[in-house]
C-alpha cells in the first residue's frame, strides 16, 4: 500500500513539475479576479467593477435570484468553458506524457522491479495523473468561491460540487489518451488520440442535440423516442448513450448551483432587447431548457465511468503483457 501511495505521489510531482501547472494556475486566479468584477446592489447588478449596470428589480444583493444568476455563469461559462474546454486541454499537454515516460527503456526496469503487480502500477500512475486534474480543480473552485462569497454575500455551497465533476469530464477524455499511450508508446500520437476523441464527443452531442430534439412538440417532451428516430437519429441515440457525456457536466453542475435556466439568464442580462429575445431565439432557449432537465445525472455519469471502464481495463492488458 505504501508503495502505490509512493508510485501516486511521485506521478503527481511529475506533473507538477512542469511549467504548465503554474501557468493553469495563473490563468485560474485571472479568471477569478475577472469574476469579481461582476457585482450586484439594491438596483440590480453591474459588470467591470460598476462600469456597466443593468437596472433590475429582481437580481439585487443578497437574493436568491442573484444566486441563481451567478450559478448560471459558473455552471455554463466558468465550467462549461474555461475548465470545461481550455483546462481540460492544458491539463491533457500537462499530464499526457505520464505513461510514455514510465514505459521508456530505462525507467520502467526500474519501476516493474518493485514489489508492485503492473496492474497496481498502472492503476496508481493513473491515479496520480488524476490528483493533478485535482488540485487544480480545487484551487480554482475554491477561490471562485470566496469570490462569490464576497460579491453575493453568501456562500454558494452547490458549486463545490464542481471539483469531482470536473475531475470526471477530465478522465472521459484522459483514459483514451492512456489507452493510445501504452499501445503506442507516443505522447504526441496519446494527444492527438485524445483530441481526436474528444471532438468525436462533442459531435455526438451536438448531432443528438440536433436530430434528437423535437422542435414542433409543445408537450414539454422535447427528446424523440427511438422508435420514433430515422436511421441516423437511431445511430446517434445508440453513440450518445454508449460514449462519455462531457456535454452533460455543466448542466448537472447547474442544478447544484440552482442556476437559472438558458432563457430566464438572456432575459436577465437583456431583459428589453427585441432582437436578443426574439420568438425563435425564445423558443430556442426554451428547447434548450427542456432538454437539459432531461438529462438524467445518474445515467449520464454512470454509462460514461462504464464506457472508461472498459477502456482502462483494456489499457491495463495491454500494459501488464507487454514485453519492456
Amino acid at each position: 500500500m505504501m508503495q502505490m501511495w509512493a508510485i501516486i505521489v511521485d506521478s503527481f510531482r511529475e506533473a507538477k513539475a512542469k511549467k504548465l501547472f503554474w501557468v493553469l494556475l495563473a490563468i485560474s486566479t485571472l479568471v477569478a479576479l475577472a469574476l469579481s468584477c461582476i457585482g450586484f446592489d439594491e438596483n440590480g447588478f453591474s459588470f467591470f467593477y460598476g462600469a456597466i449596470k443593468v437596472q433590475n428589480g429582481i437580481y439585487q444583493t443578497g437574493t436568491q435570484a442573484a444566486e441563481q444568476f451567478f450559478g448560471a455563469i459558473v455552471s455554463n461559462f466558468l465550467v462549461g468553458t474555461y475548465i470545461g474546454w481550455v483546462g481540460i486541454i492544458i491539463c491533457l499537454i500537462g499530464t499526457v506524457g505520464m505513461f510514455p515516460s514510465l514505459i521508456e527503456t530505462g525507467a520502467v526496469d526500474v519501476v516493474v522491479s518493485k514489489p508492485l503487480t503492473r496492474s497496481v502500477l498502472f492503476f496508481s500512475r493513473y491515479i496520480g495523473s488524476l490528483a493533478f486534474v485535482l488540485a487544480q480543480a480545487t484551487y480554482f473552485v475554491v477561490l471562485t468561491l470566496l469570490v462569490l462569497r464576497w460579491q453575493m454575500g453568501r456562500w454558494l455551497w452547490g458549486y463545490l460540487w464542481a471539483i469531482p465533476l470536473l475531475v470526471l469530464s477530465f478522465s472521459y477524455i484522459y483514459c483514451v489518451c492512456v489507452l493510445a499511450a501504452v499501445w503506442t508508446r507516443r505522447t504526441l500520437v496519446s494527444l492527438v488520440c485524445g483530441l481526436f476523441f474528444w471532438v468525436i464527443l462533442f459531435g455526438v452531442a451536438s448531432t443528438e442535440q440536433f436530430v434528437g430534439t423535437n422542435e414542433s412538440d409543445g408537450s414539454g417532451n422535447v427528446v424523440i423516442k427511438y422508435s420514433m428516430r430515422g436511421s441516423i437519429g437511431k445511430v446517434v441515440y445508440v453513440l450518445h448513450q454508449i460514449l462519455p457525456k462531457p456535454s452533460d457536466i455543466p448542466v448537472i453542475l447547474g442544478r447544484e448551483t440552482n442556476a437559472l435556466g438558458s432563457r430566464e439568464f438572456v432575459e436577465a442580462i437583456a431583459p428589453n432587447d427585441p432582437d436578443v429575445l426574439s420568438p425563435g431565439r425564445v423558443h430556442q432557449l426554451d428547447v434548450e431548457q427542456l432538454r437539459a432537465e432531461a438529462v438524467s445525472p445518474s445515467r449520464s455519469i454512470g454509462s460514461s465511468l462504464a464506457f472508461e471502464a472498459v477502456v482502462l481495463v483494456f489499457a491495463c492488458v495491454i500494459f501488464s503483457r507487454r514485453d519492456f
